[in-house]
């Protein structure tokens, strides 16, 4: 059984316990990452690292341990789950005090958890999904990692309701992001994403998608495109670390090119899958 990291302590699930006036209990009060692991090895874990700097930073909160710290930590939970294939979830709050209040006391130290749960990582590009298009209720700083996901969670219910694996969100007309995953369009074989800035979380993987995509002769623009033009897309696929490039060939009742994968989402879904630190297709 995998073992829980919890401020600098090595615990059983069950014995894992934090304060209840915890502000990431009381106030969403913390940030969150999550990195995939592939038989011990991470996928640009700098990248990952950097965010979570990044994200902390923004917050005011502290950082209680140094990359190669954090790289130890990491790799020590890993190698707790079958084949060392996992994800990693590490999470980071002010820190706990009592009596409540909603200006937190100076100095305060961090609570920091870190899990890994067993995945299994993609073999072959996935059978396209239908998404659904919402309007992206969030607050104005979706580039910070933080674990306040309310809007989130209301955005992906409601595409489930619907009948959609995932929301794709839009601002005025603006597509945004998924609720946990980024967006890219291609049209005439550019491939389109938009700007990595406040509206949404730029993804770990979403960078490392435009590099392979790059690599692999592809144009790649980084700028934002309207709702009319997602729905006029010749294809449309999603990432995230977990999922690394997913399909997508229908929105609402509005199908994406054929409704099939795209040739341009097939040529970079392989290419992500060579670029991995292990390769699970020399098994």
């Amino acid at each position: 059984m995998s073992q829980v990291f919890l401020n600098g302590h090595w615990l059983r699930p069950e014995e894992a316990a934090v304060s209840v006036f915890d502000r990431g209990f009381l106030f969403a009060d913390g940030m969150y990452e999550v990195m995939p692991f592939y038989r011990g090895h991470v996928l640009l874990f700098a990248k990952h690292y950097a965010r979570l700097e990044r994200s902390l930073k923004a917050l005011e909160i502290p950082n209680p341990y140094s990359e190669d710290e954090w790289l130890s930590i990491c790799q020590t939970l890993a190698e707790q789950v079958p084949d060392a294939n996992a994800i990693i979830y590490i999470q980071i709050t002010r820190g706990a005090e009592y009596p409540r209040q909603h200006l937190p006391s100076p100095d305060l130290e961090p609570t920091v958890m870190a899990t890994a749960t067993h995945w299994t990582p993609p073999a072959t590009t996935a059978l396209p999904v239908r998404t659904e298009l919402l309007e992206d209720i969030r607050w104005l700083r979706c580039d910070i990692k933080s674990i306040s996901l309310l809007g989130n969670i209301m955005l992906k219910r409601e595409a489930s309701r619907l009948g959609g694996f995932e929301p794709v969100l839009h601002r005025a007309g603006r597509v945004t992001e998924g609720a946990s995953c980024n967006y890219f369009i291609v049209k005439d074989e550019v491939v389109y994403t938009p700007p990595a800035d406040e509206l949404i979380l730029g993804g770990v993987t979403r960078d490392w998608v435009i590099q392979v995509a790059k690599e692999a002769g592809l144009e790649v623009r980084e700028e934002a495109f309207s709702v009319a033009e997602l729905m006029s897309a010749d294809e449309c696929f999603l990432t995230s670390s977990t999922r690394e490039v997913q399909p997508v060939g229908q929105i609402g009742d509005n199908q994406i090119g054929n409704g099939q994968i795209g040739p341009v989402t097939e040529r970079i879904a392989t290419a992500f899958r060579a670029s991995r630190p292990y390769s699970l297709s020399e098994e």
